[in-house]
């Protein structure tokens, strides 16, 4: 998937969502601040996450409680463009 909208610079997506950026980049002491953060995600929320070395800015477009084998919500996003899963991967964490 080549995504070309919502990409954001490392400069805005630290302003966005520092703690985040952190731990996209492999920082994973941080991984709890942005679980909780994204445990509490809720379908429609704008949030900014981490795909092939792009920050993206998305929407939540919809998640799945209860998924088997998942042990925690399935949550897609959309950038307008794609839609695609997050969880268990870089995640996504909500901004205003």
């Amino acid at each position: 998937m080549k995504l070309t909208k919502g990409i954001v610079d490392r400069k805005v997506a630290l302003e966005l969502a520092p703690v985040y950026v952190d731990f996209a980049e492999g920082n994973f002491d941080k991984w709890e601040q942005v679980d909780k953060k994204f445990g509490k995600l809720k379908v429609k929320d704008r949030a900014i996450t981490y795909h092939e070395g792009k920050f993206i800015l998305v929407k939540v477009s919809h998640i799945f409680i209860g998924f088997p084998g998942a042990d925690g919500p399935v949550v897609q996003v959309s950038n307008g463009e794609y839609s695609w899963r997050v969880d268990g991967d870089k995640y996504a964490y909500p901004i205003k």
